[in-house]
């Protein structure tokens, strides 16, 4: 049986790999109850080591897990890339679709020349792109600017998405486990709230380093979520989660 030494590095090692993870995960990982695990992740944060928040826990340093927009657009460029084709295919021509600021969803925007689309988005950069496709109808959300990041969000851009009704709303996911799908700050949950809310379909895009991790702000549960677009088959556990909740799968 592990020694709680070895069950706190190891807890540690996961979080470090994953930036964060829920309390089932981490159980099934270490062979060990979910009361353990809740025990052994007070001890952890008493020292400063890791934060709980709903669900799991992620590193106490978060800030390292905030990528800025360059930073993020050149991560796991090849995976992104494959999730994104797939999600276009999905996408009926002269479609209206709502597309939030995640580099996972711009990558899917040169992969739709020929579909005619009307996009609306919070992203000063997926605007930016998509006035190149000539077929495409672009409205960009209002809002205060985040200036590292490059999307918009608060009040105002909440209530103008509530204008709305469109076939299809894209997500990249942050963080997504059994209980939902979840991000690191409010403002940018807010909005991705509020686009699932407004679509025929909401089409979810998470390569595998998503699955099974949680974040500080819960976005929605699984049931307000239609497709999910991943790299990897998920655990078993929460493969049951989807389908108890009606979402399809897709793997790339």
């Amino acid at each position: 049986m592990m020694l709680i030494e070895e069950r706190l590095s190891r807890i540690q090692e996961i979080l470090e790999a994953k930036k964060s993870a829920s309390i089932d995960y981490l159980a099934v990982q270490l062979k060990v109850s979910k009361d353990t695990i809740r025990r052994d992740l007070i001890k952890l944060e008493k020292q400063e080591i890791v934060k709980r928040i709903h669900g799991g826990a992620m590193l106490a340093n978060r800030e390292a897990m905030i990528f800025n927009y360059q930073e993020r657009a050149g991560k796991d460029q090849v995976i992104k890339e494959r999730i994104a084709k797939k999600a276009a295919q999905l996408i009926k021509n002269n479609a209206a679709v709502l597309m939030d600021s995640s580099t996972s969803v711009e990558a899917i925007i040169p992969f739709l020349h020929d579909k005619g689309i009307l996009a609306i988005t919070n992203s000063l950069s997926h605007a930016s792109l998509l006035t190149q496709i000539p077929s495409s109808e672009v409205r960009i959300l209002p809002g205060k600017v985040h200036k590292q990041q490059l999307f918009i969000y608060g009040a105002e851009t909440v209530d103008k998405i509530r204008d709305y009704f469109v076939d299809y709303s894209f997500l990249g996911v942050f963080a997504i486990n059994a209980d939902g799908m979840f991000i690191h700050t409010e403002e940018e949950g807010l909005v991705k709230r509020q686009m699932l809310l407004q679509s025929k379909q909401t089409i979810a895009l998470a390569d595998h380093t998503k699955l099974d991790t949680t974040g500080l702000f819960k976005i929605s549960s699984l049931k307000e979520l239609d497709i999910l677009i991943t790299d990897q088959e998920p655990s078993s556990d929460f493969l049951t989660a989807l389908e108890q909740n009606h979402v399809e799968l897709i793997l790339v």
